[in-house]
């Protein structure tokens, strides 16, 4: 063996020294099946949050709609200045009226916001499991290098 001077060890053979180590078996294919079903699950959830996402704009563009129609009906409702009395009282009716469906509007979207995050959370999660399960069958018995290194001489 030429000596070579940036390798401090010129006498020492690391492949058998390695061959004595029993290295564990990998299924490679049952990892790569493994992270492809992961890729499926972020896919599948991703897909579920976009679809939520689409949801909550398409309802906040109707909520929207909805306030431009019922500001417009207050204003060609409206009547005359009466009474210091029935103003505040038609006034606060419409606010409250107002007040109301936006409330409602708001957890509405709070309940839709909830359920997609549920829903792409539960698939990741239930993923997660899985994997974990997975795990467990990655590895065989401990690979006799030696005897394959000695096959191999």
């Amino acid at each position: 063996m030429a000596t070579n001077p940036t390798y401090p060890f010129p006498e020492m053979d690391f492949t058998k020294v390695m061959s004595s180590f029993k290295m564990p078996a990998l299924d490679v294919k049952a990892v790569m099946a493994s992270h492809q079903k992961n890729v499926d699950a972020f896919t599948s959830a991703s897909q579920l949050a976009f679809e939520g996402v689409q949801e909550i704009a398409k309802r906040q563009g109707e909520m929207i709609r909805q306030g431009v129609e019922d500001a417009t009906g207050v204003t060609k409702t409206a009547k005359a200045p009466g009474s210091l009395e029935e103003t505040a009282v038609t006034g606060a009716e419409t606010f409250k009226t107002i007040y109301q469906s936006a409330l409602a509007n708001t957890w509405d979207l709070n309940d839709m916001a909830s359920k997609t995050t549920s829903k792409s959370l539960g698939v990741i999660n239930k993923r997660v499991a899985e994997s974990l399960d997975e795990v467990k069958g990655y590895f065989g018995k401990p690979a006799s290098t030696s005897a394959k290194t000695t096959a191999a001489n």
